[in-house]
């Protein structure tokens, strides 16, 4: 059984050191992190920097925990992620959501330049369904990473972890080189969202939230996709209240893709090079990617650390499951009030599909134990 370690959210004495960034810096110092980094080590901080109006994303002051003790422990630590929409925007809106070298105490960088086209090609070994992958540059030079990740829903899986930041989120967006780019594993069928015309309320709510720009609309007259620009990431569709907008999300294609995508980008790391925590804390229905950001569906439950991304994410799921929905929430909308699969049942998807692909893969086990951080050592 993996070890995963765990601190609750509650602060459960007055002292600094029983508050959550004290807590974090404990749990970075039992996980062994100068293990994970060798001095001078380059490492990756890789984090999902959000999207206008996103603002429920891992807070500025964890990171710069996680950075301080990367230092510590010898190494030089660069915040990155990859573009999402065109790559000088997308670092206006992660200064915006407060990630700048002054508030994470380090550069915060798109991994794979800010036009998406900065990526390596990296062979899937035992791929089914992806043979080849455009890692992000930054992501795949660099000796170590630790992956800060917020535990949330998401439309394909059901459920967004450390598996899902680091196969989406650490690929080249614009890699051309093969057609397996971050794009077009959320759907391996490789077709664009489908448009029906009866049910269009014109309404432009597609057009304006996609975030490559995509759609074009002339009201009451036409609807245009540029399918070349298109990365068919789902916004339109989950924006759509007309349901005028479909796109063929094969469940158990999504889940597959993922955990394998998951292994190139991780067999460019050596062994024990990569470090995880999952911040269990303002958890979404929706992935961050979305311009909204909703009430949580579960209070606070804490945060989770190990090196093993199939256990620390089985962990994240185990927690949400075990927790009350809360109300006021799309929980409740739904009439969820019970714990128990609360993702799943939010999405109707099977969340631990990603995680036993990605355990068959050999990236991890689903058995774990959760050792407790209480507060930090004096």
């Amino acid at each position: 059984m993996k070890r995963v370690l765990f601190a609750d959210a509650r602060a459960h004495d007055p002292e600094y050191e029983g508050s959550l960034p004290a807590k974090l810096e404990e749990l970075l110092s039992r996980a062994g992190l100068e293990r994970c980094v060798a001095p001078g080590d380059y490492v990756a901080v890789k984090l999902h920097l959000g999207s206008q109006g996103a603002f429920r994303t891992v807070r500025p002051v964890f990171v710069r925990k996680v950075v301080e003790a990367v230092r510590q422990a010898g190494g030089k630590p660069f915040v990155a992620e990859t573009t999402r929409i065109p790559g000088l925007e997308y670092l206006e809106v992660a200064a915006a959501n407060g990630y700048t070298h002054h508030t994470c105490g380090a550069p915060v960088i798109l991994a794979d330049g800010i036009f998406g086209r900065d990526s390596v090609p990296v062979r899937v070994e035992g791929g089914r369904l992806v043979q080849e992958v455009g890692v992000a540059s930054a992501v795949h030079d660099a000796p170590a990473m630790v992956v800060l990740t917020h535990a949330k829903g998401h439309m394909g899986p059901g459920f967004g972890g450390a598996l899902k930041n680091i196969a989406m989120g650490g690929l080249g967006t614009r890699n051309r080189a093969n057609q397996t780019n971050r794009g077009h594993l959320h759907t391996l069928e490789n077709r664009p969202p489908a448009w029906e015309r009866e049910r269009c309320t014109w309404c432009l709510t597609c057009a304006k939230i996609c975030p490559v720009g995509a759609i074009r609309i002339e009201v009451r007259e036409r609807w245009e996709l540029e399918e070349a620009r298109c990365d068919r990431c789902g916004r339109c569709v989950r924006s759509c209240e007309d349901g005028a907008l479909s796109l063929p999300l094969s469940e158990e294609l999504f889940a597959r893709g993922m955990a394998e995508a998951a292994r190139a980008v991780l067999s460019t790391f050596g062994p024990g090079k990569v470090l995880y925590v999952n911040f269990v804390l303002e958890v979404q229905p929706e992935c961050d990617c979305m311009p909204s950001a909703d009430t949580p569906v579960v209070q606070d439950q804490g945060i989770l650390v190990g090196d093993d991304p199939v256990a620390v994410d089985q962990a994240s799921l185990d927690l949400i499951d075990a927790a009350v929905p809360l109300p006021l929430s799309r929980a409740a909308d739904r009439g969820i009030a019970e714990p128990g699969n609360l993702l799943g049942r939010l999405h109707g998807k099977r969340p631990e599909l990603v995680l036993e692909y990605a355990r068959e893969l050999g990236l991890g086990e689903r058995e774990y134990y959760l050792e407790r951080v209480r507060r930090k050592r004096s």
